[in-house]
């Protein structure tokens, strides 16, 4: 069913309602922009209207301040290998839910769903006392490994693709006399693309603005991540308002731009994943 079948009035309510939604989504980034395109002073005269004079000055004085080239290449570096191991382990699981028949299969499959229900504020404390007694507290590797722990969404999902494609597929393949492991790699990765894209991008986006974990394990300056710089930063130029906003306009661009670059992708994983499923 295509929008031109619903009514008019449906219609033009709908576009009323996605207008209002843009507009309360866009405006307040805009603002953080163009606060951050001021002066102090004029900023302090007129916190609504248009920058006078274009002050691009401030974010050069933000990235340099705020030490972002530090920032970036941690959280970088640690969004990168979660989001990379989130997507392996999570695809092999999806896979197995999907085309491999074992005992308990559907009690473990509901076991990792349990996993969505559960808020990280609720595993705080004996998270970090299983790092601390791992010895793995102030290092990347302790909020990484919390990390992997988010995939029950990914297992969904990934399970979710899987059951879409064909078993005779996977049959005339094995005919052919391939492993499992020939199955996966060769067969089904390569028609699960829209899947690892959607995947990496969603949590791509949740675990590079993340806050908590990195605050929780990550206590040297040096080992500091994007959200955790903003913090200091914020502490450190309390009045500084419009190099505040210049520091949090280079913050959120990442996340932004990797959205507006594989927007397309996601929507068509998510919609092929909910059709498959």
């Amino acid at each position: 069913m295509t929008i031109s079948a619903f009514p008019r009035a449906a219609r033009l309510a709908a576009y009323v309602l996605l207008l209002v939604m843009t507009v309360t989504i866009v405006s307040p980034f805009g603002w953080m922009v163009l606060t951050s395109l001021k002066s102090l002073q004029e900023f302090a005269q007129d916190p609504i209207g248009l920058p006078r004079v274009w002050a691009f000055d401030n974010f050069a004085t933000a990235w340099e301040m705020g030490g972002f080239p530090r920032l970036y290449a941690n959280s970088l570096g640690i969004t990168t290998v979660a989001v990379a191991g989130i997507q392996a382990f999570s695809s092999l699981a999806g896979y197995a839910f999907a085309h491999m028949r074992f005992r308990g299969s559907n009690v473990l499959f509901l076991y990792f769903l349990a996993g969505m229900m559960i808020p990280p504020q609720v595993i705080l404390i004996p998270a970090f006392k299983i790092m601390a007694s791992l010895g793995l507290v102030n290092t990347y590797f302790a909020a990484i490994v919390t990390y992997w722990s988010w995939m029950p969404f990914a297992v969904f999902f990934f399970r979710a693709y899987f059951l879409g494609i064909p078993r005779e597929l996977i049959e005339a393949a094995s005919i052919d006399g391939a492993s499992e492991w020939l199955i996966f790699v060769r067969v089904m990765l390569p028609l699960a693309k829209p899947a690892f894209v959607t995947v990496g991008i969603v949590y791509f986006v949740w675990i590079f603005n993340d806050f908590l974990w990195p605050l929780v394990y990550l206590n040297s300056v040096e080992l500091r991540t994007v959200s955790l710089g903003m913090m200091n930063f914020s502490g450190y130029y309390t009045s500084e308002t419009t190099l505040k906003t210049a520091a949090m306009t280079i913050a959120t661009l990442p996340p932004i731009i990797v959205f507006m670059i594989f927007r397309r992708q996601i929507q068509s994983g998510l919609v092929e994943g909910a059709l498959k499923a």
